[in-house]
């Protein structure tokens, strides 16, 4: 989908599904972790998450509550690869993005072999994330390779001050499809989302070393309508979000900046 980049920008993907909970997980633990282990995820680690639930009281206060759950954890050797999953969710994260159609080819079977243990009955969201650093070559300036709206505020500081972060965010909605958009300038470093740090997986070491200013472009692509599950509307469905980070990828970085990563 696309060309492909040679130097893309892009450190960190996922992509998630939501689906019908399984209250018992012990049973399928074995058979679980033999599959994945075939499929090319050896490293396995089971822990206990807490999740922050929103739930609506009847007199219509909402209301927070925790839980814990299990999660497994399905890494591959080079630790570039994981998968999650959770008792109502699979998540494919992945630091060394191929292309599309190898990334949703292992995700699919990720929920095929889940789908082969536990039925999957319906999905209730779908969802693709990118993260790109745009780390510029030196002596060359964030402005060559982002357009304005994805540089922030940063330019406001007045002598004396330093820069810290500067964040850009918005969020887009047609019908159960969402598309978050965010830009996030940091003078060093990576600005990883606090939501996934700190990270499981191994960067890229170039991403790693690189000590100028960077630009975080993180891209959540969803549809958070119910569906039966079936492997031919997944991909059809990712292909959709997919292209929707692509269009907002290429709207935030400047000819200039393709020219570089070609």
């Amino acid at each position: 989908m696309g060309t492909r980049l040679s130097r893309a920008p892009v450190c960190f993907t996922l992509a998630q599904m939501r689906f019908n909970p399984m209250l018992a997980m012990e049973p399928l633990l074995a058979g679980l972790q033999e599959a994945f282990r075939l499929a090319g995820f050896p490293d396995y680690v089971q822990t206990e998450v807490r999740t922050l639930e929103v739930s609506t009281a009847s007199d219509g206060m909402q209301q927070l509550s925790t839980t814990t759950i299990t999660r497994l954890m399905y890494r591959n050797k080079a630790e570039t690869a994981a998968i999650l999953l959770d008792p109502g969710a699979l998540t494919f994260e992945l630091t060394d993005y191929p292309d599309f159609d190898e990334f949703s080819a292992t995700f699919l079977k990720a929920l095929e072999i889940v789908h082969q243990h536990r039925p999957i009955e319906y999905c209730d969201r779908l969802g693709i994330r990118m993260l790109d650093a745009v780390q510029p070559d030196e002596g060359i300036s964030l402005e060559q390779y982002l357009v304005p709206q994805a540089l922030g505020l940063g330019f406001l500081a007045a002598e004396g001050l330093e820069h810290n972060q500067t964040l850009t965010e918005a969020l887009f909605e047609q019908g159960p499809r969402a598309l978050l958009v965010r830009a996030v300038r940091v003078p060093s470093g990576l600005a990883v989302p606090p939501d996934l740090a700190p990270l499981r997986l191994k960067l890229r070491q170039r991403f790693v070393d690189f000590r100028g200013e960077t630009v975080m472009l993180d891209c959540d692509s969803s549809n958070s309508s119910r569906s039966d599950y079936s492997s031919e509307a997944t991909i059809t469905e990712l292909a959709e979000l997919k292209a929707a980070l692509s269009r907002s990828f290429k709207a935030l970085v400047t000819p200039y900046a393709m020219e570089k990563w070609a």
